[in-house]
């Protein structure tokens, strides 16, 4: 199917779409995304819930670590069945990975061991693998400012706070 797309007001903003050279998933400026969606495990759901609190409470600390998170997502679909991740990121794919094992292994850990059906931790690489290859690439992405990195938005950030103090002493 090579559906042709019609030229108009609305396409004039149109991103350039790629993937990743490196592995699944879309690509847009420095922007990546993957999802995936894994069986749970028997008793996987009472434990998500049960660990929840504490994952979501340091979600803000691992993800500081790794560096490269724009969003984030994890939730148990199907009633309960099956579990659904989806990330947003900078830069490709494989760097990614490497750093998010890294970097937030034990968080992993927490959200997906004894979770998802199989997987058997961040430190059995083919676990990882295993896990990775319920992987699969969005069919629609978008996002706003695809050459906006997350540290890029750490700095601006500082530099508005420093603005509006500045701002706040003149006036």
């Amino acid at each position: 199917m090579n559906a042709k797309v019609i030229e108009n007001e609305r396409t004039a903003m149109s991103q350039h779409v790629t993937r990743q050279p490196d592995g699944l998933g879309k690509r847009i400026g420095r922007k990546g995304e993957i999802s995936g969606i894994g069986k749970v495990a028997p008793g996987g759901a009472k434990l998500f819930r049960e660990r929840l609190p504490q994952i979501q409470a340091e979600a803000a600390y691992w993800e500081t670590r790794v560096g490269t998170v724009h969003d984030f997502r994890v939730t148990l679909i199907d009633n309960d069945t099956r579990i659904l991740f989806t990330i947003v990121y900078d830069g490709d794919f494989k760097p990614y990975v490497e750093d998010i094992l890294r970097e937030a292994a034990p968080w992993l850990d927490q959200i997906f061991l004894g979770v998802w059906d199989g997987f058997r931790g961040t430190q059995d690489r083919n676990s990882v693998e295993e896990l990775l290859s319920f992987a699969f690439e969005a069919d629609v992405f978008f996002v706003r400012n695809p050459d906006v990195t997350v540290r890029d938005v750490a700095k601006m950030k500082r530099l508005s706070g420093a603005v509006s103090e500045l701002l706040d002493a003149a006036s």
